[in-house]
């Protein structure tokens, strides 16, 4: 679950490449980190452009610090720069030098206000070779900025056979020679002589000239770009507004409509009240008229002629209570100018059940008061089971892992919780031996235990026991799979092994579906969770498995908590449910089936 943070944050970035650290010696300053380049990038942003902003990579290093990992905000295929040829390369090279060139531009306005800040731009700007500049969507990107490399001046060696004299006529011509090229230098400076023609113009400064220009309209069309992209933002917004404006104006008409026909109503008919109670008692009647029919079909199982007799005597008086009541109500809502409700299965009185004719088969019964077996008890009797299963980031770390590991993925847990939205920061150091963990894992991951133990206990289940699955991929909602009754029972394990570790863990979300799609009120409902963490999707698992426990008491929650830190424990405290950890020495299979053994068949059932 935790990783879902790092998931997210990782893929609005590229990775460009990886790199052993030791590729380039160490910059004498320490290698830059994630923490110099936002810096550094918040300053190109800022002064040059969002462009220019993209050329610096951000520097990943794994926990061991023995690679990098290079990301990029850019999107498209990252490709060496050496591997271009042509246009292309002559094209990318110029872009590049120019951006060099503007970071040093740059370093040299801020050295005044940010010396720290200059200095570390001058510095980024070298880089040892081409083989660290790769091009993504035509755009240059730098990997190893900073370690620019000095080349040193190589100490004269003097030859062993010379002599003083020699030294001394030797150095004097040098020094003749420098003196001379030193005063041609100063009349050429001085005088224009290296320009040609002489009488011609100063190209290289027109060249400078063209080239601040250049650069003064790029940011001119960076500046009109960007107030395009706000005025088109508020003609969008403009136009929602006036579309919401004109719905606004429907919806109030109709609510005037709507007023008008409420007070006419009102005024038509101000027996409401007695229709509704008349409703409620026609209710109730049949309510206490269903009760009696399933005491009738008990007698006919269990009693002979004098109860049976009596249960139809009482069904014979409520039903003519009931034809009664209903005629009251039609009369009423007549008054009213109103139609009587069509009676529906729910609200239409059942059939009058017949004695049982002597000799005829009794329904099976288990001995001794026992709840009937699968077979034996009627469709709706069945339990209904919902399956809530946690398919987020987290549930790609390795089901078994050494002392050692586990420590680390701990706390690589604690750290991305405590630092919010600087996690990918602050907990950099510990990202790449997460990474390393997952990777080199071995055995199954904990979906894959998941799904094998949801395997086992859903075919173990009865066949009149329907299957609900709801499965936690990725805020805000969770995914409903659907209910599945026992003749699809291979569609529903289809669906549970072709699961895989997707982002987010709506928790609460995915309670309320699974809730939605069990009894619980007439008939007893299991809900079985199986999860490694908390909810990441801002809600309150708590509150809404109280929620869904006062409205259907039957309803119980049991939870396989598979990491075991009791982060979900209340879910089923607040449903009467158990929670099932590794303390219990239990394994996954174990604890799935233990969780979903209400809905089981009952032992004493062959």
């Amino acid at each position: 679950m935790l990783v879902n943070f790092i998931e997210a944050a990782r893929m609005s970035r590229l990775r460009i490449c990886r790199s052993r650290a030791a590729a380039y010696p160490h910059p004498p300053s320490g290698r830059p980190d994630a923490v110099l380049h936002a810096r550094l990038c918040d300053a190109l942003r800022r002064h040059l452009s969002p462009a220019a902003a993209t050329l610096l990579a951000e520097p990943v290093p794994s926990g061991d610090g023995a690679w990098i990992d290079w990301y990029t905000g850019l999107a498209g295929q990252p490709v060496p720069l050496r591997s271009l040829s042509g246009e292309a390369l002559r094209r990318t090279r110029n872009l590049l030098q120019d951006r060099i060139q503007a970071m040093a531009v740059l370093a040299q306005r801020l050295a005044a206000v940010d010396p720290d800040l200059a200095d570390a731009m001058r510095r980024a700007a070298g880089f040892p070779d081409e083989s660290a500049v790769y091009v993504v969507d035509g755009q240059p990107v730098l990997t190893f900025w900073g370690y620019g490399t000095t080349t040193q001046p190589e100490r004269p060696v003097l030859p062993s056979d010379c002599s003083w004299a020699k030294l001394f006529r030797r150095l004097w011509r040098d020094l003749a020679g420098l003196i001379l090229a030193a005063g041609l230098g100063w009349a050429g400076l001085r005088f224009d002589w290296w320009r040609w023609p002489p009488w011609g113009p100063d190209y290289a400064a027109v060249l400078a000239a063209e080239r601040e220009t250049g650069h003064d309209l790029r940011r001119v069309l960076l500046a009109r770009q960007s107030d395009l992209a706000r005025a088109l933002g508020r003609c969008a917004l403009e136009a929602q507004r006036d579309a919401l404006a004109r719905e606004g104006e429907l919806l109030a008409g109709k609510l005037e409509a709507l007023a008008a026909e409420l007070a006419g109503g009102l005024e038509n008919c101000r027996g409401e009240a007695a229709v509704n109670a008349l409703s409620k008692e026609r209710d109730a009647l049949n309510i206490e008229l269903a009760g009696l029919q399933r005491n009738l079909r008990a007698a006919l199982g269990k009693c002979g002629g004098a109860k049976l007799s009596g249960e139809l005597a009482e069904s014979a008086r409520l039903r003519t209570k009931l034809t009664a009541v209903e005629a009251k109500l039609a009369a009423k809502l007549n008054r009213c100018g109103k139609q009587p409700p069509i009676k529906t299965a729910e609200t239409t009185s059942p059939a009058a059940v017949s004695p049982v004719p002597e000799g005829s088969p009794r329904p099976a019964q288990a001995a001794g008061g026992l709840p009937p077996c699968p077979g034996e008890r009627p469709p709706e009797d069945a339990p209904d089971v919902a399956i809530v299963l946690d398919a987020s980031g987290s549930m790609r770390i390795p089901s078994v892992l050494d002392g050692n590991s586990a420590q680390l993925i701990a706390r690589f847990e604690r750290c991305m919780l405590d630092s919010g939205l600087l996690a990918p920061v602050v907990c950099a150091d510990l990202i790449g031996v997460y990474e390393s963990i997952i990777q080199g894992g071995r055995g199954p991951t904990r979906l894959m235990a998941a799904q094998r133990a949801v395997n086992n206990v859903v075919s173990g289940l009865p066949g009149d026991v329907d299957v609900g699955l709801v499965v936690l991929e990725d805020c805000p909602q969770a995914s409903d799979y659907g209910m599945y009754d026992g003749s699809r029972r291979g569609q529903l394990l289809q669906r549970v092994n072709g699961l895989i570790p997707r982002k987010g863990t709506p928790l609460g979300n995915g309670i309320v579906q699974a809730a939605n799609k069990v009894d619980g009120v007439r008939a007893p409902a299991v809900m079985v969770v199986v999860s490694d963490g908390k909810d990441s999707c801002n809600a309150d698992p708590c509150s809404i498995a109280s929620a869904v426990k006062a409205a259907k008491p039957k309803l119980k929650i049991n939870v396989v908590d598979i990491v075991g830190d009791g982060a979900v424990g209340c879910i089923a405290k607040a449903t009467g449910g158990d929670v099932l950890t590794p303390r219990s020495g239990m394994s996954l299979d174990q604890m799935v089936h233990q969780a979903a053994k209400d809905a089981e068949k009952p032992e004493h059932c062959k």
